[in-house]
This record gives structure tokens, C-alpha cells and sequence, in this order.
């Protein structure tokens, strides 16, 4: 199986997009994919800046030529939904639909947290809740925890009692300006999923008969659009 993967979610000053191709074939067991699939990432892009998923269009057609793969030869679309930035989700996910009806393959959406859940469950224990926080706009991040994405401004946000995991782009900068000096709170490894960690989670999730996601940008906060006082201009004639 072929699988690409795209995420354009990642935003704040270190933001980068990524793009991933992936293969599942179902001889081995790394550990972490569904029904004893072997996951193998045969190669990768970083895409860094604020125009980093603007660019995925040129940078896919070099990808899949660099693994000798034609868009017709893909399996599954593997894309992160969100939470993160506004910009660089419709981008990403505006090329991934393109690609998924154009190669009449699979489309899967999923969120950061989601694809990196088990490897946060393993790194976290029985005794340690994981949080995966990501980089929002204008002081605010968004808080995913067991499937729940959340947003709050950074100066009102308490994080909860117990032992805590913190992940994603946002946790180093959380832990220094909200941990309070807690001992009970531990950074992750992880700040974003790999390509690996995102082909797991759309494959357990199409695999599993979890119900599917609308392969959309999640948008968490309410728009900061807003219609004209006066209304809309008429259409034209």
C-alpha cells in the first residue's frame, strides 16, 4: 500500500509543513500499525515558514518522483486535519482533495493529537494524562485530550491538576508560562507526528470502523470574519 501523507497544521514562528510517503505492506509488525502492518517512511519534505504548505503543491510533485510514485499510484491520502493554522490547513487539504479525485484513492482526515495518541499513551504511563497543545493565533493555543480540541487564551488557561504529559508545539512554552513550578509535569519527546504516526492513525481509523472525519480544516475558534453592517452587495446582473 502507498500511502501519502500531508500536514500544513503546524503554525507559530518555528512552523513547517510536511509531506510523506509511506508504505504499508502487511508482512511485519513495527509495533504500531493496524492488524500487524508494517509502516516504512521512504522519504520526506520539511517545508518550513509561513508559506511552507503554499509550496506542497511543487514539492509532492517531487516527492512522488523522487519514490517513483505517480499520484495514480496512491492507495490512501493521509492528512492532518488541525488544530493550527488557518492557512496552511485549507492549503493542505485543498491539495490533498485534489490529489484523493484525480487518483481515485482514499481520503482520510485525522488530528495531531490523534496521530500521535499512541506514542503519547506509551511515553505517558498509566499514572500520567497526556495534553497535546498547539500554537494558536494572538495569544491563545488550542488543547487536544482524548479526541477533545479545545481552545484557550494562554493567559487564562490553568492547566489541570494530576500528573501531567505535555505535548506539542505549544507545551515547552505552556509549561514556562503556566506550570507554576509543578513537579508533576513532564515535557514529551514530541511536538508534532511524524509521517509514520499520521498513516497509523488513518489507517486504524479506516481500518477500525471508527467513524470517519470530515476531511476539513477544524476550526476551533469562531471565525473572525464577519458580514458587512450594511449586508452584502446585491449580485451582479
Amino acid at each position: 500500500m502507498r500511502i501519502l501523507v500531508l500536514n500544513g497544521a503546524p503554525g507559530g514562528p518555528g512552523a513547517a509543513a510536511l509531506l510523506g510517503c509511506v508504505t504499508r505492506d502487511g508482512a511485519g509488525d513495527d509495533g504500531g500499525g493496524p492488524r500487524g502492518a508494517a509502516i516504512r517512511t521512504l522519504a520526506t519534505r520539511v517545508l518550513p515558514g509561513r508559506g511552507g504548505a503554499e509550496s506542497m503543491p511543487a514539492a509532492c510533485t517531487a516527492l512522488l518522483a523522487e519514490c517513483g510514485w505517480r499520484p495514480g499510484d496512491l492507495d490512501l491520502i493521509a492528512a492532518v486535519i488541525g488544530p493550527g493554522s488557518f492557512t496552511g490547513l485549507r492549503a493542505a487539504l485543498a491539495l490533498a482533495h485534489g490529489l484523493a479525485l484525480g487518483a481515485g484513492c482514499d481520503l482520510v482526515g485525522v488530528t495531531s493529537g490523534e496521530a500521535m495518541a499512541p506514542d503519547l499513551r506509551q511515553e505517558a504511563g498509566a499514572d500520567r494524562a497526556a495534553l497535546c497543545l498547539s500554537v494558536a493565533r494572538r495569544g491563545r493555543i488550542f488543547v487536544e485530550q482524548d479526541g477533545a480540541v479545545r481552545a484557550h487564551a494562554v493567559a487564562d488557561y490553568a492547566l489541570p491538576p494530576g500528573r501531567l504529559l505535555l505535548a506539542g508545539d505549544a507545551a515547552a512554552d505552556i509549561l514556562a508560562a503556566r506550570g507554576d513550578g509543578r513537579s508533576d509535569i513532564v515535557l514529551s519527546r514530541l511536538t508534532v507526528p511524524d509521517s509514520g504516526m499520521i498513516a497509523r492513525a488513518a489507517l486504524a481509523r479506516r481500518e477500525s470502523g471508527l467513524p470517519a472525519r470530515d476531511v476539513l480544516p477544524l476550526y476551533v475558534d469562531p471565525p473572525e470574519a464577519r458580514l458587512p453592517a450594511a449586508g452584502l452587495r446585491p449580485a451582479p446582473c
